[in-house]
């Protein structure tokens, strides 16, 4: 059911990125960002991984590897990585890949690929921290970024992350995993529109005036997503939040 859960999260996020609920990355985005990870954070132990991750369409690629190939290396240079020379696979599929160190413990990758059935060239640019990374620094990258992405004209959206550990002194005041995580969004001032648990998973879709970042699912808006899940392993419950939404597995 969980694997169930978590691929249904996945399939509204690729939808949405393809039929277009994609908005305009602005200061609010970078605002929004801020925000989740001073809230999210305190009740994380250090060991924590962020992600910014912008989608959007650019240029045409039509199915021709040249054209993936010519966009991804003009969007290595406007973004400052290193150019490749060569398409890689990924799924079967040929994209354009080219990575590079951001800052200390975050690497940023370039994705570039030529969906199906489309023209437009669809494009990933994801920012991949780890603790050791300063916030500050994800900021100043993420500001950069979306000033550079504006001047390209491509037009999509940030989705944010976190995840990490609950600390234990938060378990440990908490009656229940379900008590943490509604405050978690009592503190992102988010109302539950969407819910699902299992003895091992509680996850909450959460719609907040407090973020204009936002996907519909189905009738209901949703600004924010959060979920708690204990390993099997060490029992320790991994807390992960996301801006509009959460798509990496937790």
């Amino acid at each position: 059911m969980q694997k169930s859960w978590i691929r249904a999260i996945i399939a509204v996020a690729i939808i949405g990125i393809i039929f277009g609920w994609v908005r305009h990355a602005d200061a609010r985005s970078e605002q929004e960002a801020l925000q989740l990870l001073n809230t999210v954070k305190p009740y994380m132990m250090s060991q924590q991984q962020i992600t910014f991750k912008y989608t959007g369409y650019y240029g045409t690629c039509a199915g021709s590897d040249s054209k993936m190939l010519q966009a991804g290396k003009k969007l290595s240079l406007a973004f400052d990585i290193p150019q490749e020379e060569n398409l890689s696979e990924s799924n079967s599929h040929s994209v354009y890949s080219a990575k590079k160190e951001a800052a200390p413990g975050a690497l940023v990758t370039l994705t570039v690929a030529s969906p199906e059935g489309s023209n437009e060239c669809y494009v990933v640019l994801r920012l991949d921290a780890s603790e050791h990374a300063e916030q500050s620094d994800l900021m100043n990258w993420q500001e950069r970024a979306g000033d550079q992405l504006k001047k390209l004209g491509i037009q999509g959206q940030w989705n944010v992350m976190v995840q990490g550990f609950v600390k234990e002194q938060q378990q440990s005041r908490q009656n229940s995993t379900s008590d943490l995580v509604q405050e978690i969004a009592q503190a992102l001032k988010g109302k539950t529109v969407e819910s699902y648990s299992d003895p091992k998973t509680i996850s909450l879709s959460l719609a907040s005036d407090e973020f204009q970042t936002s996907i519909k699912s189905g009738n209901q808006t949703v600004n924010l997503q959060l979920a708690l899940h204990q390993e099997s392993t060490t029992g320790k419950w991994r807390l992960t939040a996301g801006t509009p939404i959460i798509t990496m597995e937790y």
